[in-house]
């Protein structure tokens, strides 16, 4: 709500009218930027402060979806995510104006669990790290090839100060403490050694590829009643295909395109999720080199700058924007874009057809254009 700033007996209205726009427009709210972005995964938006935050610090890897638009608890303005819980706090400066909820004890308690009376450490282990402050220790799974739960906290955290690398402080602003020992539980009908954060779960699931092997528990679900069957959530999709070309391949490795080239798929491992049309995009949108990996698969959106702003899928149709910077190499790139970006969409099996939109303007459009 606006506050209007007390002027001195002087002051016209004219002047206290113009302040008060003033005001309206810099207020620091969460929601009070125009910037917002619509998640049709999960039918609510992140604004402002919020999303400026969720892009900075993660994205979707970090923090998931949001499972609910910005809610008031205890006369603070929250926010629930996937994995964690947002609150804005107006009376510190950025980037300490947005904080991230104690989730992971709220989780514990909401099971009868109290972390303060449960098993704790011995004293500092060899290789690991140890937090005085709980008598936990952080340790890796796999020690000699330093995979696990200790790399994933020190490898990752909150961008402070903008400089390369995860410092102390950063990792312990996006995970906290440890408030448990390593343990096996049941996770969504698995067993996986779990350990508990301030602010996470880190879950260890040894048949991963190496990059997913730790996944961060989807705490903030579980807090609002999702992972208990309210309401029923979509199946994770862990798999996805990105589509690269075959040179002059004339259809031998895949679907023949234009100029006697092929469009092929191939298979990446993702973080599980429920919206795996978005996240096939931002993966195929972050590959930047000319060639797929050692493949010899050509990327013909390798000069480009894009991302994804929204996707959904209704009716068997996919309605997918696109923003920033389409760059074409030559004729032939143009079928070539098409068919990596138009199968990406339709790999899936709800996609009947797909329309693109390339900064509100559709993808073919722009391609006749050419």
């Amino acid at each position: 709500m606006l506050r209007w700033i007390e002027t001195q007996k002087n002051v016209t209205l004219i002047g206290t009218l113009i302040l008060g726009l003033l005001v309206l427009t810099f207020w620091p709210t969460p929601t009070g930027a125009q910037d917002s972005r619509f998640f049709p995964e999960t039918g609510h938006q992140v604004s402002g402060r919020f999303l400026d935050y969720w892009q900075q610090n993660g994205g979707l890897p970090v923090f998931g979806y949001p499972l609910t638009d910005e809610l008031t608890e205890d006369g603070r303005t929250v926010q629930y995510f996937e994995r964690t819980r947002f609150e804005y706090a107006p009376e510190n400066t950025p980037p300490y104006d947005v904080l991230l909820g104690r989730i992971g004890v709220t989780a514990l308690q909401q099971q009868g669990r109290d972390w303060r009376e449960m098993p704790t450490g011995d004293g500092p282990e060899a290789g690991c790290l140890y937090f005085e402050q709980t008598n936990h220790n952080v340790c890796n799974q796999l020690g000699a090839q330093g995979i696990g739960f200790l790399n994933y906290w020190q490898s990752n955290g909150l961008d402070f100060d903008g400089q390369p690398g995860t410092s102390y402080p950063e990792s312990l602003a996006l995970f906290g403490l440890p408030i448990t020992e390593p343990y096996e539980a049941d996770v969504e009908g698995q067993t996986v050694q779990v350990q508990w954060f301030e602010r996470a779960r880190f879950e260890w699931h040894p048949n991963n590829p190496v990059g997913y092997r730790v996944l961060l528990g989807r705490l903030g679900a579980e807090v609002l009643g999702w992972d208990s069957g309210q309401p029923e959530q979509p199946p994770q999709v862990s798999q996805v295909q990105l589509y690269f070309i075959a040179l002059g391949d004339a259809g031998q490795s895949g679907t023949e395109i234009g100029c006697g080239d092929s469009v092929v798929p191939v298979t990446v491992n993702i973080e599980p999720t429920a919206a795996p049309l978005t996240a096939a995009f931002e993966r195929l949108l972050a590959v930047d080199e000319q060639y797929y990996g050692q493949s010899g698969l050509y990327n013909a959106l390798y000069q480009s700058d894009l991302t994804i702003d929204s996707a959904a899928v209704e009716n068997g149709q996919a309605t997918i924007y696109l923003s920033g910077n389409l760059q074409l190499g030559g004729v032939c790139d143009n079928p070539r874009i098409d068919a990596q970006i138009r199968q990406t969409a339709d790999q899936f099996s709800t996609v009947d057809t797909s329309i693109v939109y390339i900064n509100g303007q559709r993808l073919e459009d722009i391609l006749s254009e050419q």
